[in-house]
């Protein structure tokens, strides 16, 4: 059983050292985290179209259900899904193998890690089950404050937004504790909680800076994009680094 990756409380979560050491990483093999991106990436909106297109399809025959158009969407959505944990887990093994002057080769992001894929996907399930239970929480309670005190009623709405926002920058480091620490969906939250708990602020930021790179690389379009997210997956790991150092490298990089 894998547990807990060793936190050592004292560094500070520093981000700009994150985004320059991050910067650095991409600088050091740009053509390759790109092209891996533009494959992978052009894997995964292909596979979105496709399901888009059969969802249609299936939505299109109403009081008629299509047993074959129903198996190639769900199928499309698989496919869809397993796209995009390939994307995660290739770009975090090209950011572990930049940010150590490795060369990475194309070859080794390509590589399909199901067991890394595994632990990513139920990391995000895990998170966004959390998520989602939040939001039911603070809906229930606003509608039984409307019933009580209308006036009240979005005070649990915007305990709910808080909860979620604090959720979301305290797990920052989830995906980089599962992928590159090894750990388990459960073990990665609560070692990302524990490490950045005492730099919540920090965290929060990290999370701002990461989302404002992806939304840069999005409002360029695919060309963005296949910068942007190579650049936020080296940032993210950098900041993985700062707190948990390098005792993990071999998780995502061996063979």
């Amino acid at each position: 059983m894998n547990q807990q990756a060793p936190i050592n409380p004292t560094p500070p979560l520093a981000i700009r050292s994150a985004v320059e050491h991050g910067w650095a990483a991409f600088s050091h093999c740009p053509l390759v985290l790109m092209g891996f991106t533009l494959i992978s990436g052009g894997a995964n909106l292909v596979t979105q179209l496709f399901y888009r297109y059969e969802s249609g399809q299936m939505l299109s025959l109403v009081g008629k259900p299509d047993p074959i158009a129903i198996a190639l969407a769900g199928g499309a959505w698989i496919l869809y899904a397993l796209t995009g944990l390939w994307l995660v887990v290739g770009l975090m093994r090209g950011a572990q193998l930049a940010l150590n002057q490795g060369q990475p080769r194309l070859g080794e992001l390509i590589r399909v890690d199901s067991r890394a894929m595994l632990r990513c996907f139920g990391s995000l399930l895990l998170i966004l089950v959390v998520l989602a239970l939040i939001v039911r929480l603070a809906q229930a309670s606003s509608w039984l404050l409307t019933l009580i005190q209308p006036l009240l009623a979005p005070l649990p709405l915007v305990a709910g937004l808080a909860a979620i926002v604090y959720l979301s920058a305290d797990q920052i480091l989830c995906l980089p504790l599962a992928l590159i620490g090894g750990l388990n969906p459960l073990a990665a939250f609560r070692s990302g909680r524990a490490a950045t708990d005492p730099h919540w602020l920090q965290a929060l930021g990290l999370t701002l800076v990461l989302l404002a790179i992806v939304l840069a690389g999005f409002l360029m379009l695919l060309v963005g994009l296949v910068v942007a997210l190579p650049v936020a997956a080296c940032t993210l790991t950098a900041a993985y680094q700062q707190l948990f150092g390098k005792n993990d490298l071999g998780r995502l990089t061996a063979v």
